[in-house]
């Protein structure tokens, strides 16, 4: 196995918004017909929906964020745009929403905002965009403030990580999750789901919403701060608290101080769930990393790469079995069956949390809940350039290079992932 020294600052990649540029690409179908269940299509038709499918370009702005100054503007209703995934507030990005318009209601050619712009792309269709019509995601990044080193090591991770096919290069990675998939496990204190399934709801909670974290704004960390000096007085802290979707928990408390249960209820269901996907997440990257442990660090060259959720191991694309190519890993639920090639490395991974897989619930609660879901365990990252490095221009060390990387990767694969392989 290689164990190579990850220095490079991938945080460089993103010296500005435009150094990290995504755009959706939707399935060439679109739309794809949604399954439907057995119940859903015995229920009597009601009037069509009216959907307007629209291109949302944005700039420093979460997803929802620009989603919502978006209906604001335009004077929708809540949740009248809907989108298909999350892409990165620390980017450049280029996603498809769509519009639920009421009867007789049109939208304007084009609509601006601060870091956001929604595009009407004169195409109404009969449903709101499902996660489904992506089919991947294309990505254009700078890498900069590069010494020879990291150029030299990034030529010789890309051969490594090279799949032998005709055509454009591709590269075969680890499907890990991204560090962006994490959340409040970022503070440093755990992950809110292991709180979740061990029934302290309280800890579960003050790590929600009364604890730091430095990339909070200063508003979202006064909240938590003053919450936290007065934890346990809740219906005295109550006014000082400004009006947000975090409060009502706390309002829950002041009524009810001991119910935690049902004060962490009262967060958005959306956060709810994310919560526990990131725990998943990260029995998922555990198991992934032992699997490879096991089967490939004999066979050939891997790249450990560090990472603050656990070591991030890629193995060289011509030594992984040709039994591994097609295996999917699943996110674990209580009813997961551990099957080979990856049994031995979930059970070591659960032993090492201190919990079995029947454990995988809350307490009392019906959501959020652990949902199994299929992951494929590597993903290629086709039509892969890397430009030859040239002189940063925004570097004081006249020395320091930057590179270009372009690729595709499918619906749900982490750029971040990728960087990851060639940070060594």
């Amino acid at each position: 196995m290689i164990a190579l020294d990850c220095g490079y600052d991938w945080s460089m990649i993103k010296r500005s918004p435009a150094d990290f540029f995504v755009e959706e690409i939707l399935h060439a179908d679109f739309p794809v017909k949604p399954v439907v269940s057995a119940a859903t299509a015995a229920q009597p038709p009601s009037a069509p929906a009216r959907y307007a499918l629209c291109r949302l370009t944005k700039e420093s702005l979460s997803t929802p964020e620009a989603a919502a100054f978006a209906a604001r503007e335009l004077k929708l209703k809540p949740g009248a745009i809907a989108y298909a995934g999350l892409k990165d507030k620390h980017a450049s990005t280029i996603q498809y929403v769509t519009v639920k318009l009421d009867d007789g209601a049109t939208l304007p050619a084009k609509s601006i905002g601060v870091g956001w712009k929604l595009e009407n792309l004169n195409k109404m269709i009969d449903r709101s965009i499902l996660s489904s019509d992506i089919e991947r995601n294309g990505f254009k990044l700078i890498a900069r403030n590069l010494t020879e080193q990291d150029c030299f090591d990034m030529d010789e991770a890309v051969d490594l990580l090279t799949a032998k096919s005709k055509g454009a290069r591709a590269l075969t990675i680890v499907n890990y999750f991204g560090d962006q998939r994490f959340g409040s496990a970022r503070h440093g204190q755990g992950f809110l789901a292991k709180f979740l399934i061990q029934g302290d709801f309280e800890s579960a909670l003050k790590l929600a919403i009364a604890t730091e974290s430095r990339k909070d704004r200063m508003q979202d960390k006064l909240f938590k701060r003053t919450l936290l000096e007065n934890w346990g007085q809740f219906a005295k802290v109550l006014p000082k608290l400004r009006p947000c979707p975090e409060r009502r928990a706390v309002e829950r408390l002041a009524n009810s101080s001991g119910d935690f249960r049902a004060a962490f209820c009262a967060l958005p269901y959306l956060f709810q769930q994310l919560s526990v996907y990131a725990y998943q997440s990260y029995l998922w990257n555990g198991i992934a990393r032992k699997t490879i442990e096991q089967f490939c660090a004999e066979s050939g060259k891997v790249i450990a790469a560090d990472d603050p959720f656990g070591e991030m191991l890629f193995p060289e694309a011509i030594a992984i079995p040709a039994h591994l190519l097609g295996v999917d890993l699943p996110l674990l639920a209580r009813k997961t069956e551990l099957v080979a090639p990856w049994k031995d490395a979930a059970e070591a991974v659960l032993k090492e949390e201190g919990i079995v897989i029947s454990e995988l619930q809350i307490p009392g609660v019906r959501r959020p809940f652990f949902g199994e879901e299929p992951r494929a365990l590597f993903f290629r990252a086709d039509q892969f350039e890397l430009s030859k490095p040239e002189r940063d221009e925004t570097a004081d060390d006249k020395k320091r290079k930057k590179r270009m990387l372009s690729f595709n990767l499918p619906r749900g694969c982490y750029a971040t992932v990728l960087l990851r392989a060639l940070s060594q």
